[in-house]
């Protein structure tokens, strides 16, 4: 877990202490060790500026929102001058609900402070953006949690920066909710992801791989030594043959092929266009992968944006990885800088399948809305029968 450093802007000093008392033990009792720091403004930039906060977190909870605090924790930050890895605001929306309420920092457009004594420049390119968009600009370096009352902005913080619930139910409660919905969702397996990311329990269509916005990149951002990876299963599918009315689509992967040998499987659609059909012919191919077993296991430089549930594109050359996986785990480092144990595979996980047809093996593929996926590598051929 984190070490945090947490300080409090000045609103009132007697329930800005209790504030921070209250969130601070919210984060304690989610795993985190909590240095509290006096209440008002400069002191969370003061601590960072000791080289005692290096590798630490910084919490710092206001009542307003201020460009040029954003902008000078994200050049601090990133061009070292505080040693604190990354900072959150942490947005009193009791206090100030038109700019620090989790709705105003997604739609409050942000001024120029009227004691902002930083050059015009300095945040000339910020005015008019909001919170929000204000730290996804800068999110190598910030980021902010909100709350309507202290209790809850503490747990949306505990959500944003890791750590254990703080509700009364158990992680293994939480496992038994989504085995259980599991059950449920096998009817849409290969085509739903359901992971559970801090205390809650995410059923997404799965998306299209192509829409990662991570990558990971040989000697770009992975570290090579202690790198882990198990083969893709020889029986996988290989080449896909889709009959389409008089027409067959076949997609295939030359380079598995060259390995193993030809592996086919012959679907049928019964799209109307030849677009949809098309569509659904790639989503199936991509399915194939689900029961591939190929995962990769390795660290990497990241940061908080690297969470369970994502696609990230994947180049790693000495290994022969070019395309895109999922990311199946996440695990923080929380040391010094922001090392990331990540675990990605093909496909999201296997959600099981209907306990009387275990035993059943399906060739014929039905169709389905699916939306088209696209994979790396592979080649669509279009036959008359």
């Amino acid at each position: 877990m984190a070490n945090i450093i947490m300080g409090c802007d000045l609103n009132s000093t007697a329930s800005d202490q209790q504030t921070l008392k209250k969130i601070g033990k919210i984060l304690e009792n989610a795993g985190h060790s909590v240095e509290l720091l006096s209440v008002g403004p400069n002191f969370v930039q003061s601590a960072m500026q000791q080289s005692s906060t290096k590798g630490k977190i910084a919490i710092y909870l206001v009542n307003g929102a201020d460009l040029q605090t954003y902008r000078d924790f994200h050049d601090g930050i990133t061009q070292g001058y505080y040693h604190a890895k990354y900072a959150y605001f942490g947005l009193q929306g009791w206090i100030t609900p038109s700019t620090c309420s989790c709705n105003g920092a997604k739609t409050a457009k942000l001024k120029r402070a009227h004691d902002d004594q930083s050059p015009v420049s300095y945040t000339a390119a910020l005015v008019g953006m909001t919170t929000a968009e204000v730290c996804e600009k800068y999110k190598k370096a910030i980021a902010y949690a909100c709350g309507s009352s202290a209790e809850e902005l503490g747990n949306n913080l505990v959500k944003v920066i890791g750590g254990g619930s703080n509700s009364d139910g158990s992680g293994s409660s939480a496992s038994t909710i989504k085995n259980a919905m599991k059950e449920v969702l096998y009817g849409w397996n290969g085509d739903v992801e359901c992971y559970l990311r801090d205390d809650t329990i995410y059923i997404n269509k799965i998306r299209d791989p192509t829409s990662a916005k991570l990558q990971l990149v040989e000697d770009v951002n992975v570290f090579m030594e202690g790198i882990s990876i198990t083969d893709i299963d020889p029986n996988t599918p290989n080449k896909l043959i889709v009959k389409w009315h008089n027409n067959k689509f076949i997609i295939k992967d030359d380079a598995r092929i060259k390995r193993f040998g030809e592996v086919s499987k012959t679907i049928t659609s019964s799209n109307k266009t030849e677009k949809d059909a098309v569509d659904f012919a790639y989503h199936e191919w991509n399915k194939l992968l689900k029961d591939s077993g190929r995962k990769l296991e390795c660290k990497i430089d990241g940061g908080p944006e690297w969470r369970i549930g994502q696609w990230v594109r994947v180049y790693i050359p000495s290994f022969n990885l070019n395309g895109y996986m999922y990311l199946t785990k996440v695990s923080h480092d929380d040391n010094l800088d922001w090392k990331v144990n990540v675990t990605l595979e093909d496909w999201p996980p296997d959600l099981g399948t209907k306990p009387a047809e275990k035993a059943k093996t399906t060739e014929e593929a039905t169709d389905s809305d699916s939306s088209s996926e696209d994979t790396k590598d592979s080649e669509t051929e279009t036959e008359e029968e």
